[in-house]
């Protein structure tokens, strides 16, 4: 933010004051008043800033000074003492005074060496002034001084932002903009890096380049866990980077609004250092970039929008909507003369440890637009037709290949493209949230709805899994059956009639004869396998065993009667991640 404050600038980041209008102390000493002064200590501190000037006569001064001023004084108030500036130096230092103007030869006749030497060690500007100079003269001039120098740094803040105006307003873009501003650098080094698509726009000498970019490259990749819900706090990080044999400072400054990260803007000090008046310039820039970046990122979910609405006709069973489709297809790029597998990435709003994330809703759909810059990067260099879209909580993709391809080659394919995915995914720390379901690839477009269907399935199995991050709907096994919603009643009562009774059991007595059941099945059978890997005594799991056999007549010896308890424990397996599913949604939000 920037105001007006008593004739000079503020600049406010976070809990800091940056006050960078003014004029130094050095340019002070340059004025036509002053060029009889001379500097009798504390040289190192020549470039503090001047906001104002003030006169001490008093001795209790420090009531009265503030940050950023220059004090003149002809001592009177401690002609008697004149070593009481060895306490009020450090005083005034401690209170970021710009400097301390002394007028000898009228009250005192020299300042003592000690009190020199506190000044040259703190670094606090100690001027001697001409007794013959008045201080109104003094003060005059360097008003002059100050507001001439805050009407420059008005102006040129105006003129870089009407400048970023009017890119905008004559439909310039992101390379436009950061041309702007790195004109207003002063030809510093720059690089726009934007976060959706991972794309950079860099101006710098072309013999930096490639350092540039290895330089940002390795930077995307060190970025912490996505944080959202930023506040109006302009801040920024400052790091060195060796580029060409030589140490360069860099400035990383993000690029956000509130709810959202855009991406980074970088400027090395190659040429200057960037003063504090640019990174005002800089601040005023990033709602204007923020600004670009959305209406990118709107242009690309309005595409994905209406990539969905195709696929929903396309995996119609209704033959008027899927007609619809088939003929706007060539404005999805979709070839119908290809086969394709339905691809189904499910978001979960918490990871593999079931802990639930804030703001589920907002947050799933900006990790969603994460993964489909994430997909649409790395289909820029697949060779298959690949068309993929957001659907809620999910993204949905179809991955085309030619139709005498082998059906081996097809998964091979699809298993590389969806690890591909997950790895970029880890990258940005998301991969724990990501599920992955693939559909049976299809050669006939009517077909397609069963890729679709058997896809969604796949990851609804996928997300039981503790290992698996990548479900084929053909690795499902026996829950390609159990899957299906007309089996369901049927599947409902088969498990009331089976196992039901032993689930009560265990709810009513807080045993674990399910747990025990599963285990024997797993075990093969082999009590004291079953044993040692549930910690619990032989004789215990023998007694369980009984149990069951009283409970639910299970006989151990025929065949039908361990298939249909097996299927009835995988029904269960079923029952209880939905419920689990269930319950965490009803949580997240």
């Amino acid at each position: 933010m920037v105001v007006i404050y008593f004739g000079y600038h503020i600049v406010k980041r976070g809990d800091k004051v940056y006050k960078y209008s003014g004029i130094t102390v050095k340019e002070l000493l340059e004025l036509e008043i002053m060029k009889d002064s001379k500097i009798l200590g504390g040289e190192a501190g020549l470039n503090r800033r001047i906001m104002k000037l003030n006169v001490m006569e008093v001795p209790d001064i420090l009531n009265w000074v503030e940050d950023g001023e220059f004090l003149l004084t002809t001592a009177y108030s401690i002609k008697d003492n004149v070593t009481k500036l060895e306490e009020l130096i450090p005083q005034l230092n401690k209170k970021r005074l710009a400097g301390l103007g002394v007028k000898t030869k009228r009250y005192i006749e020299d300042i003592p060496d000690s009190t020199l030497k506190l000044a040259n060690e703190l670094g606090f500007p100690l001027i001697e002034i001409p007794l013959e100079v008045s201080y109104s003269a003094i003060i005059a001039d360097a008003l002059t001084e100050i507001v001439n120098n805050q009407t420059n740094i008005l102006h040129r803040i105006d003129n870089i932002h009407n400048k970023l105006i009017n890119v905008m307003l004559s439909g310039g873009g992101l390379k436009e903009i950061a041309k702007a501003l790195y004109d207003s650098m002063e030809n510093n080094s720059m690089a726009i890096k934007e976060s959706l698509f991972e794309t950079s726009i860099i101006f710098c000498d072309e013999h930096k380049r490639k350092h540039i970019e290895t330089i940002i490259e390795a930077d995307s990749l060190k970025k912490e866990k996505i944080s959202y819900g930023f506040s109006d706090k302009f801040f920024h990080a400052k790091h060195t980077d060796i580029i060409g044999g030589e140490k360069i400072n860099r400035l990383t400054i993000p690029i956000y609004t509130k709810e959202r990260e855009y991406g980074y803007i970088y400027i090395w000090e190659d040429m200057k250092s960037i003063t504090p008046v640019e990174l005002t310039v800089i601040e005023a820039a990033i709602p204007i970039i923020a600004l670009e970046l959305n209406k990118k990122l709107s242009i690309f979910e309005i595409e994905s929008k209406h990539k969905v609405e195709f696929f929903e006709d396309l995996f119609s069973s209704d033959k008027n909507r899927h007609q619809k489709a088939l003929e706007r297809a060539s404005y999805f790029e979709f070839d119908s003369k290809l086969g394709y597998s339905v691809i189904v990435i499910s978001l979960n709003d918490k990871d593999r440890h079931n802990q639930y994330t804030p703001d589920s809703t907002r947050y799933l759909h900006q990790i969603n637009v994460r993964l489909l810059s994430i997909i649409s990067r790395i289909t820029k260099n697949r060779k298959e037709k690949i068309i993929y879209g957001n659907k809620s909580n999910s993204i949905i993709i179809l991955f085309g290949t030619e139709l005498d391809t082998k059906e081996f080659k097809i998964k091979q394919s699809i298993n590389s493209f969806s690890n591909e995915i997950l790895r970029y995914a880890e990258y940005e720390y998301l991969s724990d949230m990501v599920s992955i379901g693939v559909g049976r690839n299809y050669k006939d477009t009517h077909d397609l709805w069963k890729g679709y269907r058997e896809a969604n399935r796949a990851v609804e199995c996928q997300k039981r899994s503790y290992e698996k991050k990548v479900t084929h709907y053909d690795d499902l096994g026996i829950f390609r059956i159990l899957s299906y919603e007309e089996l369901q009643p049927e599947l409902q009562q088969f498990y009331k009639e089976i196992l039901e009774p032993l689930v009560k059991y265990d709810k009513e007595k807080g045993t674990e004869l399910i747990e025990t059941l599963r285990k024997y099945f797993e075990c093969a059978g082999n009590l004291k396998k079953v044993s040692e890997e549930m910690y619990t005594h032989y004789n215990t799991v023998i007694y369980r065993i009984q149990r069951i056999k009283e409970i639910t007549g299970i006989d151990f010896e025929d065949y039908d009667d361990r298939l249909n308890f097996q299927i009835s424990l995988k029904i269960l397996e079923m029952q209880e991640n939905e419920r689990t599913n269930l319950n965490g949604a009803k949580t997240s939000h």
